[in-house]
């Protein structure tokens, strides 16, 4: 992740906000179905694959596959296997992940607004 010195970022006035700290994020967040999958996983708690799967819309598994270990190696998810049979996997937010649920629920509900 790139480091920046805050003071000095010129698309900022001095009583306004940096977006330079976004930029580290949007390779991943901004990726199809990414938000779908930590809010569906935020609303639920923990989810299985398959039912992760059926509950997004248009989603492949290939696809909804990646973004998981995509989403896991940034630590917004984690993947939990259980030592059973049959095998169990399940999904489920980290710490950074459930803080990044916060920050996009006001997103969500500007969006629903805005479409009113």
């Amino acid at each position: 992740m790139k480091t920046y010195d805050k003071d000095c970022c010129r698309m900022k006035s001095t009583t306004g906000y940096c977006p330079k700290p976004l930029e580290s994020i949007t390779s991943y967040i901004s990726k199809k179905w990414t938000m779908s999958i930590i809010i569906t996983i935020g609303n639920f708690g923990s989810l299985r694959f398959n039912d992760l799967l059926g509950r997004i819309e248009g989603a492949t598994a290939k696809i909804i596959s990646q973004r998981l270990k995509e989403l896991e190696e940034e630590d917004i998810l984690i993947r939990r296997s259980f030592n059973e049979l049959p095998p169990r996997v399940e999904y489920s937010l980290t710490k950074k992940g459930q803080k990044l649920t916060k920050v996009l629920l006001p997103l969500i509900n500007w969006a629903e607004d805005k479409n009113k």
